[in-house]
């Protein structure tokens, strides 16, 4: 059993609650896909998947400046903007990514969470000094497979790196609370099918807050990740990518000079940080 599999006590395989032809794909291909090597024949887009060279043939022109307008761009390319949706940002840190989602105009409303708070105390401070506390609702906790209470900690020269992977030996430790992404969405009076986003940021985590968001992926909801293979265990960046090829076919890379849509099964996991936004 992999350091995933134990951390989660979840075995990651396909839920054929939902659209199970693609999804039977997706799990087949995340598996075959390391043969591919010794049988080139496996690499022609089997299971309905483009192939690698197929995939990033989208052309997305010009791109924003920002992440978050580039990425809204990108979604406008790909077909899969969601107009008047709700963003549900994880890691909202301070606020400054959340204020550009707030008042670019292509989310009618943000749902930032932050469970650190001094940087949560800052971020109510922007939404406050922005008058945005009608489309920014802030909640003080960490996304994750359980509602309770959560190790948490703290960098001491950069809260902006804090999280529930210890980085440092010099991080403090401390108890937050934490909820499942249905919890959160719960208490927001927001339905699954008003989420047009996800963006995640939350240090070395996301494998494990997206298994708090089951219901948003069988949607196939876009989601916005930085991904953090260096504060994996293990195996555990392999698993969490055959769990996303469960549920999503693309992705696209935004950590090149030129994002490139890719299949899920082929996001790299050894040049470091790298930010992919699953589009379907």
């Amino acid at each position: 059993m992999t350091y995933f599999q134990r951390t989660a006590a979840f075995e990651p395989r396909p839920d054929f609650s939902g659209n199970f032809i693609r999804r039977l794909g997706g799990y087949l291909t995340a598996c075959i896909q390391p043969l591919a090597g010794c049988f080139p024949s496996l690499k022609t887009g089997a299971w309905g998947e483009p192939s690698s060279a197929q995939a990033g043939c989208i052309g997305f022109g010009e791109l924003p400046g920002s992440e978050v307008a580039k990425v809204c761009h990108i979604l406008s390319t790909t077909g899969t903007f969601r107009a008047n949706a709700t963003l549900l940002e994880l890691g909202a840190g301070s606020g400054v990514q959340t204020i550009e989602m707030a008042t670019c105009g292509a989310f009618a409303r943000i749902l930032a969470v932050e469970p650190e708070a001094v940087n949560f105390a800052a971020l109510k401070r922007n939404v406050d000094d922005y008058d945005l506390r009608d489309r920014v609702s802030c909640f003080p906790c960490a996304a994750g497979v359980i509602d309770g209470m959560t190790n948490f900690y703290v960098g001491r020269d950069d809260r902006q790196r804090s999280g529930m992977k210890r980085q440092s030996l010099s991080d403090t430790q401390m108890r937050l609370p934490i909820s499942r992404v249905e919890t959160i969405l719960q208490d927001a009076h927001v339905p699954l099918e008003q989420i047009g986003l996800v963006w995640i940021d939350i240090e070395g985590y996301e494998a494990i807050a997206c298994l708090s968001m089951t219901g948003l992926m069988e949607r196939n909801i876009p989601i916005y990740a930085v991904l953090s293979p260096e504060l994996y265990h293990r195996d555990h960046g392999s698993s969490f990518v055959r769990y996303l090829a469960t549920y999503y076919r693309r992705c696209v890379l935004l950590t090149d000079a030129e994002p490139r849509i890719v299949n899920v099964s082929d996001i790299p996991l050894d040049q470091g940080s790298v930010r992919v936004l699953l589009i379907d």
